[in-house]
């Protein structure tokens, strides 16, 4: 079943603190299903201290092509939970899956468009996080940019959960944000969503 809905687009933080952040709704104590009675806060990435991980710590790469690689710029915040995310229809919208409901977000304007609650519940197969240690292991569920080159894991950490973003190549780690339980690319690998039960942000490659 499909329903309109009348959400409005969140306002953001554009600006990229670096390799190792916190989602800003969870560094805020706002985590889960946005307040209704008022108006959620601006959604994006603050500044966290690096992880304590048994790999290395590579940050960003001013060369880098890819979204998430290098400097990012955000530029649209969802509301609702994204444990899992893809880009669809030519890039155009995002699907964001929540508990019993996916929704679909327009990229021109960030506007809520439509949501479908199928009969099973679509994030019931989603993969949780795995232990840091795991991280050198096979990640089957990871997802990637189209090239290949990064991996995107959720990773659970004392006090809570983070997304890590490595290089395919040697698990060094690009970045690690807090409170994120997802990522996506888009098809040409200029555009990165990451998500959490908090929402999400749409980011865009931000060339040097």
């Amino acid at each position: 079943m499909s329903t309109r809905g009348r959400l409005s687009p969140r306002k953001v933080l554009a600006d990229d603190p670096g390799p190792w952040s916190v989602a800003s709704p969870v560094y805020q104590g706002r985590g889960g299903r946005p307040d209704r009675r008022r108006a959620a806060p601006p959604v994006g990435l603050m500044l966290s201290p690096p992880p304590q991980v048994p790999l290395e710590l590579a940050g960003l790469d001013p060369a880098a092509t890819v979204a998430g690689a290098g400097r990012i710029e955000v530029f649209g915040g969802l509301r609702e939970s994204a444990r899992a995310m893809r880009f669809i229809d030519n890039d155009t919208t995002v699907e964001a899956i929540g508990p019993l409901v996916i929704r679909i977000w327009r990229l021109d304007d960030l506007a809520y468009a439509e949501e479908v609650r199928p009969d099973e519940d679509p994030a019931a197969g989603i993969a949780g996080p795995v232990a840091p240690e795991a991280l050198t292991g096979d990640l089957p569920a990871a997802t990637s940019p189209p090239d290949g080159s990064l991996l995107a894991m959720p990773v659970r950490e004392r006090g809570g959960v983070a997304l890590a973003i490595l290089r395919a190549e040697d698990r060094a780690v690009v970045r690690w944000v807090r409170g994120a339980l997802s990522a996506a690319w888009s098809s040409d690998g200029q555009m990165l969503a990451i998500g959490g039960d908090w929402g999400a942000i749409v980011a865009r490659h931000a060339p040097r």
